[in-house]
């Protein structure tokens, strides 16, 4: 009898931790399709439209379209192939680069060994990480924004999820924010830990985050580097 009761405990646990988890991928989801960045992206789409430029136009709002319905699909997976969580990045950061008029680049490198099609992740677990360099690191910068994103491999089977960029940095950030009388809060990094968090409780202990500021390594540096690690079967 206290055997079953155990076991009755455990899933109705697991549920409610299932639960939780869908809960902030939804969170991540609003994260990536808040309103104001919905906003800047069809006012950008529109000011194109005014200026005659129809068709460049019309790609950006099939390109909106598409990552739209890429996100909404996204957040009710507990996995994802990498070649698709890629193409969802890909869609993110030019949406971006439009609303921000070309103010930051980016780059997504690929090792050689790596099947994007054949690996499966989290989704969405390094975009609140480039939303924060874009929003955060890139806030006030005189010159031009990088993101770089890397895919790479490690052993034992892991894969190594890295996104730096040269903005301010994290504790520069948190001194400008000081100077305005807010407390610095990275929601995003926030959503990320917590969902790591909740994967370790599910069975998924591999997964690790780690975010360095870049002028702790060098200081003639600035900006980010943060790191995800999966575990991969």
């Amino acid at each position: 009898m206290v055997f079953a009761i155990a076991v009755i405990y455990l899933v109705i646990s697991k549920k409610k931790l299932k639960k939780r988890i869908l809960q902030y991928e939804q969170q991540v989801l609003l994260s990536q399709m808040n309103p104001h960045f919905v906003f800047n992206s069809l006012t950008a789409i529109q000011s194109y439209i005014f200026r005659n430029e129809p068709h460049t136009a019309s790609k950006y709002l099939a390109s909106f379209a598409k990552l739209t319905r890429l996100i909404l699909e996204n957040s009710h997976c507990e996995l994802c192939s990498l070649a698709r969580e890629i193409t969802t990045l890909k869609l993110y950061l030019d949406l971006q680069k439009l609303r921000f008029e070309g103010r930051f680049d980016y780059s997504i490198t690929i090792a050689e060994q790596i099947d994007p099609d054949a690996i499966q992740i989290p989704p969405m677990l390094e975009q609140p990480l480039i939303e924060n360099a874009i929003e955060h690191g890139f806030s006030g910068i005189s010159w031009a924004g990088k993101i770089e994103i890397r895919y790479s491999l490690a052993k034992p089977k892991q894969l190594v999820i890295e996104v730096e960029d040269n903005g301010i940095g994290i504790e520069k950030s948190r001194e400008v924010q000081e100077s305005k009388g807010k407390q610095y809060r990275s929601l995003a990094t926030e959503i990320t830990k917590e969902r790591i968090k909740n994967f370790k409780k599910l069975g998924n202990s591999g997964i690790k985050l780690n975010i360095t500021d870049k002028s702790t390594l060098s200081g003639n540096t600035s900006g980010t580097i943060a790191q995800i690690v999966i575990p991969l079967k």
